[in-house]
């Protein structure tokens, strides 16, 4: 008697051992719901890193012509019908930019080079996924405005 009662106890904690097959369902919804509202919340956060990381490098690469020309007399770098890439390898070869330029798909460097004025624009014909350039959460026609005033 003693003996089935020790085994009707052991079975019952092993029994509460476990995880039911309702309490597992509830976690993974749980785990559904909090990866649906945090998800988009990183992809808006990369988009706008991604607007920021060009326009920082626009900035830098502006400085850098500014300096080039200071230094070379008021010449243009890869000269005065040069193409924008030219105008790149030069500021490189001449150690003003350290290495390859990366441009985020979508965006495209505006070259005129009879003033060395470099600006930038955003084509979303190539990249669709628009950078939210403006901070209201969206990539619009908005945000390609703005990144054409930098």
């Amino acid at each position: 008697m003693i003996e089935l009662k020790r085994l009707l106890n052991r079975s019952r904690h092993s029994r509460s051992r476990g995880f039911t097959l309702i309490e597992i369902l509830i976690v993974v919804v749980i785990l559904g719901i909090l990866a649906a509202i945090i998800i988009p919340q990183f992809a808006s956060a990369q988009s706008a890193a991604r607007a920021t990381a060009m326009r920082s490098q626009l900035g830098t690469i502006r400085s850098q012509i500014a300096s080039w020309q200071v230094q070379h007399g008021g010449n243009i770098p890869g000269g005065p019908s040069g193409s924008v890439d030219q105008a790149i390898d030069q500021l490189i070869a001449d150690g003003f930019l350290t290495r390859t330029v990366f441009v985020s798909p979508g965006f495209v460097w505006i070259w005129d080079s009879s003033r060395a004025e470099l600006e930038i624009e955003y084509d979303p014909s190539i990249d669709p996924s628009i950078p939210d350039a403006d901070g209201d959460g969206d990539g619009d026609d908005d945000d390609i405005a703005v990144i054409r005033t930098w």
